[in-house]
């Protein structure tokens, strides 16, 4: 059907220009081109929102195209898709170990980048909290023996003496009894009524010494009964003491530790450390739901520049809910197919999705759709006259709508096309392209052991510091000096009572000897029992009060690096356990920098750049031993990575490099300079920025001039891009192929 223009309309039309048709794959970019991108025009804004829904139930008024010029394109067949892009990182399968109990954290046994094996110690307890308890135990059943041997030494007493006023009763009972009359006796009456008085006095005294002996055997039943408990506890105490250390059951590498002190509380359910399996290899990215898997024609990654199948994990709505409350960002998991074993930790990778593809769709471009009542029309171009022409839409994407019905191929559609062509050409080549992170490092030390003040007793001074911040010790080294005063009249007491208590069991024993009957000879043994108890217990207290006396030396147990050291000053008075030097390992040195965009993980190389002493710059090769935050919990994004570098090298640098302490103790102010080559893709096109046309999100294109002079676009899909190129992650691009360029 033909609509002629009005005269006021045909007036308005000066020329009629057959102008190059510019046909390709645009899915959600604004149209600008290459670099110089521009914010779209209020019609270039409008005439994408109306292409974007075809069907839409909108209806704009009817109107012809008007202008100085009439531009068209022809329609013609191409590939139309929709492809989205992820970008991700190979991690390794990582599981995350906690504490079962709220405890205090004493060390960790494994570090990020040591490889650990089943029952190997991965973090412990306190081990002073674990002590503390059981020398107070220890205390309160010392204190239990002393009490419960003085009331036994009393209640023996007691007892003897009850036992010999039963015995005169008796006796006293016995003898009337032998002088007793016959019962017909006309005197039986009268001494029947005189011993009454003596046999209840008899009764009295046997219930008496009863009475004392089983407050005795009661008296012995709790103590024992406390006592052992309190020895049960202690026990207990001792396993719970080895089993606070949590263990991993399998194979694997530490890729993930929180930062803890020595000493800090860790509540129930804290996340402290992760361990990653090499082996399994997973590849992390943003967010994917199950739905747009479930539809997509095709999903695939891109390492390397090669293609590797790859498994999605399911999340279930309840578990991502979980996640997003407990994490805050969710992270989707893909398990990498990998039987060559061709692709290692910490390599880039990018997820493709293939949502939908349609590689022979009739298709103009989106800007010359529009819709009325009647539904979706476009002009087309006749002998210098718009004709409208009624269309049927299907898919589409961010430049191109694919026409069902209403047009052949060739038929020229009326559009103002908002792209031109240059006249200059490039062209798309194979290489490598990457993203290099650079930033600033510092030594780190997350594993470390307070030496304490070990004396209980007595009044404690510090004599002396030897060591400074960051000085490098030997085992056995000298630390600091303790001036400890004892209290000599605390162990004069102590010594007065174990004397006692060895009087009293030499009395004891000289008492079984002369004795032979079975109860005395029982109650004696309880008795020697208690009294050597007792010695025992009084004997330890003493050793604490006299181990520790006059200046004491700490030392250092092993090799290693003073990363801090005690406020207080020569002469002031120290507590017990309280922190002097702070020593970490040799070999538990690190560089620390901030993972800004979370771009760095496990297994990725690094290279550290350190000036020594003002002389010539030194560069050494390190690895990152931390997984992205990607593969964790909440409580493990530090924001931070870990590097690993050589030991004997970092241990040179501590030594030389002057630094001071940060505010949490770990950090120094040297500085080191550290690269990283994150998002490498190697043998892959790349294509030149300045020919490229980008629209939207994600959405690329490129323009090809055919052997007729007719230009048109190419739409590929980008991974990546840096500050030259864009490569290329799908799309029928070649390697030569010349486009377009201004």
């Amino acid at each position: 059907m033909k609509k002629r223009p009005d005269k006021r309309i045909l007036t308005r039309i000066l020329a009629v220009v057959v102008c190059v048709g510019v046909i390709g794959g645009l899915t959600a970019f604004l149209a600008t081109r290459g670099s110089l991108l521009t914010e779209p025009s209020a019609a270039e804004s409008d005439a994408d929102a109306a292409a974007a829904s075809p069907e839409s139930e909108e209806e704009p008024e009817l109107i012809e195209p008007v202008g100085s010029v009439i531009r068209h394109v022809p329609a013609e067949f191409r590939e139309l898709s929709r492809v989205t892009t992820c970008q991700g990182i190979v991690c390794p399968d990582t599981t995350e170990y906690t504490y079962e109990s709220t405890r205090l954290f004493g060390n960790y046994g494994a570090l990020p980048g040591d490889p650990v094996h089943p029952g190997d110690m991965l973090f412990c307890g306190a081990e002073d909290s674990v002590e503390d308890k059981i020398e107070a135990i220890e205390e309160e059943n010392a204190e239990l023996l002393t009490d419960f041997t003085n009331y036994a030494a009393d209640a023996a007493v007691d007892i003897s003496k009850a036992k010999k006023t039963e015995f005169e009763a008796a006796q006293a009972y016995q003898d009337l009894c032998a002088s007793a009359p016959e019962e017909d006796s006309p005197w039986y009456a009268g001494w029947a009524r005189g011993a009454m008085p003596v046999e209840k006095a008899a009764k009295q005294a046997k219930g008496a010494r009863e009475k004392l002996e089983q407050a005795l055997k009661e008296r012995q039943e709790q103590f024992d009964l406390t006592y052992a408990y309190n020895e049960k506890r202690i026990e207990r105490l001792r396993e719970e003491d080895i089993a606070a250390g949590v263990t991993t059951p399998t194979e694997g590498v530490v890729v993930a530790s929180a930062d803890h002190l020595p000493g800090d509380r860790i509540t129930e359910g804290s996340t402290i450390l992760a361990v990653g399996q090499p082996e399994e290899l997973e590849i992390l990215c943003e967010y994917v739901s199950k739905s747009v898997v479930n539809k997509a024609e095709d999903l695939y990654c891109l390492i390397e520049g090669k293609r590797y199948e790859v498994q999605y994990e399911v999340m279930e709505p309840e578990e991502y809910r979980r996640r997003k409350q407990k994490d805050g960002e969710v992270y989707t998991t893909f398990h990498l197919i990998d039987p060559a074993g061709e692709v290692s930790l910490g390599q880039y990778a990018v997820i493709v999705i293939v949502e939908e593809r349609i590689p022979n769709a009739l298709c103009v471009p989106r800007e010359a759709v529009s819709r009325d009542d009647r539904g979706s029309y476009v002009y087309l171009h006749d002998d210098g006259e718009s004709i409208y022409t009624p269309v049927q839409t299907g898919s589409y994407d961010a430049a191109f709508v694919e026409i069902l019905s209403g047009l052949q191929e060739g038929d020229p559609v009326i559009c103002d096309i908002p792209y031109t062509a240059g006249s200059k050409t490039l062209t798309v080549s194979r290489g490598e392209i990457s993203d290099p992170y650079t930033t600033d490092g510092f030594l780190y030390y997350p594993s470390a052991k307070w030496l304490t003040n070990p004396a209980k007793t007595g009044t404690c001074y510090l004599k002396e510091l030897l060591v400074s911040r960051y000085e490098q010790v030997e085992e056995g080294q000298t630390l600091a000096r303790i001036e400890i005063i004892s209290d000599d009249i605390e162990i004069a007491r102590l010594g007065r009572k174990i004397q006692r208590q060895q009087e009293r069991l030499s009395d004891l024993s000289k008492k079984r000897a002369e004795t032979y009957q079975k109860d005395e000879l029982e109650a004696i043994d309880r008795s020697v029992r208690d009294r050597n108890r007792t010695i025992e217990s009084l004997t330890k207290q003493l050793d604490k009060l006299t181990r520790y006396s006059g200046i004491v030396e700490i030392t250092a147990p092993e090799s290693g690096i003073v990363t801090d050291l005690t406020e207080r000053k020569s002469g002031e008075l120290i507590d017990y356990r309280e922190r002097i030097v702070r020593l970490s390992p040799d070999d538990s040195g690190f560089l620390v920098v901030e993972d800004k965009g979370s771009r760095l993980s496990y297994g990725q190389k690094a290279a550290v750049t350190v000036r020594v002493n003002n002389m010539k710059e030194q560069t050494i090769e390190g690895t990152i031993v931390t997984v992205s935050p990607w593969a964790l919990s909440r409580e493990l994004r530090t924001g931070f990575s870990l590097i690993r570098i050589p030991q004997e090298e970092l241990a040179a640098i501590a030594e030389v490099t002057g630094s001071t302490v940060g505010d949490n103790g770990y950090w120094t102010r040297s500085r080191f300079r550290v690269e990283v080559m994150t998002g490498h893709m190697g043998d892959v096109l790349l294509v030149p920025k300045n020919a490229v046309y980008t629209a939207g999100t994600g959405n690329t294109y490129v323009m090809v001039r055919d052997p007729d002079g007719l230009v048109h676009l190419r739409h590929f899909v980008a991974g990546g891009s840096d500050l030259t190129n864009y490569w290329v992650a799908y799309g029928d691009l070649t390697e030569g192929l010349e486009i377009c360029s201004e």
